[in-house]
């Protein structure tokens, strides 16, 4: 039984459209690149791709050299390079945009909250304007997930609070701040992270995907599956 709801936010990669990027080549490029700029990327193996273009930005800042936001830019643009080309061969997934009608004729409101950017979506998906009612790619907003402030920018622009949105995501960072914003948290298996690890995370609801909520949404007369 899901609890009462005005809107969902969903992730878009593995969740809501066919999980086709090659993150281990992102992450051999972008390690490349930002070794070129003198930095040990050895040492920041612990930290995911934003976070090292981040962490490597606020380090060449700290040290007077203004290859900095120079850095930053063109790291992002790498990242967005290999994220359109994917998104040439990529689509959304079985049974999505039935969901997604059926949640419009519920006037559920939906968001997109990505770390992915928006003109790959756009690609993938380029009826996401008439359906979604927020977009936030990772350009978008200062703080990426699982960051919770990726979220709130979605819910205030849909104008609806945490606590009547769920979260749903293929991934360890979607549960992680739906959590955080103690938002009702939906994992589905259609992407690569496990049962287990989404669960360790915080979901409150497990799906083999996000077509399968579907089967779970109030009825137009008002009873819920």
């Amino acid at each position: 039984m899901l609890p009462s709801f005005n809107a969902i936010l969903f992730d878009f990669d593995g969740t809501l459209a066919i999980p086709n990027l090659d993150f281990a080549d992102m992450r051999r490029q972008l390690n490349t690149f930002t070794a070129a700029q003198g930095i040990d990327v050895d040492d920041l193996a612990h930290l995911d791709m934003i976070a090292l273009m981040d962490t490597t930005m606020a380090w060449l800042n700290q040290h007077g050299d203004e290859r900095g936001k120079t850095y930053y830019h063109q790291a992002h643009i790498l990242l967005q390079d290999i994220e359109i080309a994917s998104a040439q061969r990529g689509g959304l997934l079985p049974g999505i945009l039935d969901l997604l009608d059926a949640l419009r004729l519920r006037d559920i409101a939906i968001g997109i909250v990505t770390r992915n950017c928006e003109p790959a979506v756009r690609i993938i998906f380029p009826e996401v304007d008439t359906y979604c009612g927020a977009l936030y790619a990772r350009e978008h907003v200062e703080q990426v997930k699982p960051h919770p402030a990726h979220l709130q920018a979605a819910l205030t622009r849909l104008g609806v609070s945490p606590g009547r949105a769920l979260m749903v995501g293929d991934g360890a960072m979607d549960m992680e701040a739906g959590k955080r914003l103690d938002m009702f948290s939906i994992g589905v298996l259609s992407g690569e992270t496990s049962r287990d690890r989404l669960l360790e995370h915080g979901a409150d609801l497990i799906l083999d995907s996000a077509a399968d909520l579907l089967h779970k949404l109030p009825s137009l007369t008002g009873s819920t599956a």
